[in-house]
């Protein structure tokens, strides 16, 4: 039924977006794609695989004989985005991607402790972006400030609540304790910061490719004032993979500064590149593990 639900919502979405914008227009803008942007598009997207990667790296912290080498956390973060299709905001892939490396080294708790500590630094590197490019931005929305406000005091709340009482209970109690494992390596956890700020600044950097590829202009700080937004709201689980919720929340962030028929058609390249990357993690989700070198 959750499934079913939003599918139905993100149809609904996009069925209101073919009713108000001439999909005539989105074509015509489709049609004189430059193909290069398109393609440092793409590798910057492999520079995200590869820095969420060494982030892993760093994040997990298992004893030092059943910590996987840098290639395998490579391949399974690769397969892991063929399951970004099927969850919002790159849940199936962490979900994914954690248990399968558990299992696999005997390290759940640890895996799906580091993968949740990731997860979270990407959410705290996003809203800094935010707050950094802001006071540069004089487009951006009221109300995409009190969104990103209340998203920045609730992901400060629970950042506090990990940090004093882990979940501490029952089944989680393993977790747990990993999590406190990370106050012995503040290094790690810095290092993981950066990590999470510069993949951030690679997903910016992918969409100011994509609106580039449709000859859209827009200032830099705009861009990553922006997107921090959309990807915030798109990580609620009211639709399917974030679709339709994705259109209409960059459609309402840009409404006074980029044409909507340009936006949407650089938001169908997105989704190629999204489809790219996820058949590049079904190649290594499907080949064994051990037949693949990198």
């Amino acid at each position: 039924m959750k499934i079913l639900v939003k599918l139905l919502v993100s149809l609904l979405l996009l069925i209101l977006i073919l009713w108000k914008f001439p999909v005539s227009e989105i074509i015509a803008n489709l049609q004189n794609v430059q193909v290069g942007w398109l393609l440092v598009c793409f590798l910057l997207g492999e520079l995200v695989i590869v820095n969420q990667a060494f982030r892993w790296h760093y994040l997990l912290i298992v004893p030092k004989e059943q910590k996987p080498k840098f290639s395998t956390l490579l391949k399974y973060t690769l397969a892991g985005y063929f399951f970004n299709l099927f969850a919002p905001g790159g849940l199936g892939g962490d979900a994914y991607r954690s248990i399968a490396l558990g299992k696999a080294h005997n390290v759940i708790a640890g895996s799906v402790a580091s993968v949740f500590v990731a997860r979270v630094l990407g959410l705290v590197a996003l809203c800094l972006l935010f707050w950094i490019a802001l006071p540069c931005s004089e487009q951006v929305p009221e109300q995409a400030i009190w969104f990103m406000s209340i998203a920045t005091f609730l992901l400060l709340v629970f950042c506090l609540c990990i940090v004093f009482n882990p979940f501490n209970m029952g089944k989680f109690k393993a977790f747990a304790e990993k999590l406190r494992e990370y106050k012995k390596y503040p290094l790690h956890l810095l290092a993981a910061m950066f990590g999470s700020l510069l993949m951030q600044i690679l997903v910016v950097l992918m969409q100011i490719a994509v609106f580039k590829s449709v000859s859209i202009s827009v200032p830099l700080a705009f861009v990553f004032a922006v997107v921090p937004v959309t990807i915030l709201i798109t990580t609620i689980p009211i639709s399917f993979n974030g679709i339709g919720i994705r259109e209409w929340s960059l459609l309402s962030l840009t409404a006074y500064a980029i044409n909507s028929e340009q936006l949407l058609a650089s938001l169908l390249l997105g989704y190629a590149v999204i489809i790219l990357q996820a058949v590049q993690g079904a190649i290594f989700y499907i080949i064994p593990y051990d037949r693949v070198r990198i």
